[in-house]
């Protein structure tokens, strides 16, 4: 993906992969792991969700879903991150079980999110059957 960003072999060489264009980086990996997961008989589509309201937009990564629910995704580079956009979702579909933040942190569950590292993005189904 750096190489299709037009990044410089040199600059990739140079700089450690994780902070050059991180946040893109992630969501493609998360994006990637989502489609691997589909069935592969069907047509493979990823999804997001945007509110435009005026004086409070917010955008939400991904919705995937499992056991016919909707999840929303939120993936952060680093291990910080507002989850505003996130927590909007839960409260605007009270119905969504809980959503999923995919970073940097340890996997853990608190307020209605299901917190999951980056290396363990494939098992996210297996979590989620935990806390379901």
């Amino acid at each position: 993906m750096q190489r299709a960003l037009g990044l410089d072999a040199a600059i990739m060489l140079e700089e450690d992969l994780m902070t050059v264009n991180r946040g893109s980086v992630m969501e493609q990996f998360v994006g990637q792991q989502l489609l691997t997961a589909m069935d592969p008989f069907e047509e493979r589509r990823i999804h997001f969700w945007a509110r435009e309201k005026k004086s409070s937009q917010a955008e939400v990564d991904y919705l995937t879903t499992y056991r016919g629910m909707v999840f929303p995704i939120e993936v952060k580079s680093g291990k910080s991150g507002t989850l505003k956009s996130l927590r909007l979702f839960l409260k605007e579909h009270s119905g969504t079980p809980f959503g999923i933040r995919f970073s940097m942190n340890e996997l853990s569950w608190y307020d209605r999110i299901l917190s999951i590292p980056l290396y363990l993005a494939e098992y996210r189904q297996r979590f989620a059957e935990m806390v379901l």
